[in-house]
């Protein structure tokens, strides 16, 4: 009976290292990893759904599954960041802005001081992300705010064009308006 219960709880780790691999997948390389002791309860539920409200979603796992998911990748070579209380954050839009500034901006609200050592780094394209950089990126606007941004400086030099056709005309026609008024 023992062996079948070892086998069991084998397997069942074997799944949560496939799903974590999956999750990694679908969030096209992106993740930060986050130290969640001491938050709350109903404060961390509320996060969960800030996150997932951006595209993303929070996990938290056993480190030695995240190891083990992560071992090909940049972080099994930052064997410290696996220690203590973890929690994953996954982007699963393009934007993997939103979700980050609202896992940074819970923090700073909830900590206050000393919230930037709760991050514990990252992954974006294969590439480990060090605390730092992960709150450089929370600071970047939105992928939306960009197109908006991109949009409005493609639509003013069509617009000016359109202002500098016009006044050769709108000129003409007050040149002979006044023409008409001496007349």
């Amino acid at each position: 009976m023992e062996v079948k219960e070892v086998r069991k709880s084998l397997l069942r780790k074997q799944e949560i290292v496939n799903l974590y691999r999956e999750k990694l997948s679908r969030s096209n390389g992106f993740i930060v990893l986050f130290d969640f002791s001491r938050i709350d309860a109903q404060p961390l539920s509320e996060l969960r759904l800030r996150v997932r409200e951006a595209g993303g979603e929070i996990v938290v796992g056993k480190n030695r599954l995240m190891l083990r998911a992560f071992q090909d990748t940049p972080l099994s070579e930052k064997k410290e960041i696996f220690r203590g209380p973890t929690a994953m954050l996954f982007a699963y839009k393009e934007d993997v802005v939103l979700p980050t500034k609202e896992l940074v901006n819970f923090l700073k609200d909830y900590f206050q001081e000393n919230w930037e050592g709760r991050i514990k780094g990252g992954l974006l394209e294969g590439r480990f992300l060090e605390q730092r950089q992960i709150i450089e990126l929370s600071k970047l606007p939105s992928r939306e705010e960009l197109i908006g941004k991109l949009l409005f400086v493609l639509k003013a030099p069509i617009q000016n064009l359109a202002y500098v056709l016009k006044a050769p005309v709108q000129n003409l026609a007050l040149v002979l308006k006044s023409v008409s008024e001496k007349s």
